[in-house]
């Protein structure tokens, strides 16, 4: 009875790793049919704020970093190093950059007004990233920092660099 099992798990395995592959090609074609008709299928999103990459438009982000910490409480002792004691984990922490572009078909002002909103509200949300969340819980968005690129002739903004770090929100269980 085990080596049927062995031999019924092994293929099922391979089935629904077939299937997985099979899975993942229809949708990068889906995909690329839907952009050139002008429409996309959304990379992720933070909360109402949906990644995409289209004909029309662009709105993704770069240098994406995520940092994973642990807390420790440190103990002096006379004559001797610290002694570090584990207390658990720490919150995660992800920044990354945006760029808004009036040429890839977004307003950068009110791009960056919606990420102001959020980060001033405290809002907590989930960040997708290729139809799965990221991370356990929700996040936060921590800071925006903006910096304007180029500006046209009547003062309107053309090209922005956004600055985003967000954090993992762990709701209040107690």
């Amino acid at each position: 009875m085990s080596f049927l099992s062995n031999v019924a798990g092994s293929y099922k395995s391979k089935v629904a790793k077939g299937l997985q592959k099979t899975a993942e090609g229809l949708l990068g074609q889906l995909r690329a049919k839907l952009s050139s008709w002008g429409l996309s299928m959304p990379i992720g999103s933070l909360g109402s704020i949906v990644f995409e990459v289209s004909s029309r438009e662009v709105r993704t982000f770069k240098d994406m970093k995520r940092t994973t910490k642990a807390r420790y409480a440190s103990h002096d002792v006379i004559g001797q190093k610290p002694i570090l004691e584990y207390i658990g984990p720490g919150g995660e922490e992800i920044t990354f950059t945006i760029q808004f572009s009036a040429m890839l078909g977004v307003n950068p002002a009110e791009e960056t007004a919606k990420l102001r909103g959020l980060c001033e509200n405290g809002e907590a949300m989930y960040f997708v990233l290729c139809n799965q969340t990221v991370g356990a819980n929700q996040w936060v968005i921590e800071s925006v920092g903006e910096s304007i690129d180029t500006v046209d002739n009547c003062g309107r903004i053309i090209t922005t660099q956004v600055e985003v770090t967000i954090k993992e929100y762990v709701p209040d269980t107690w």
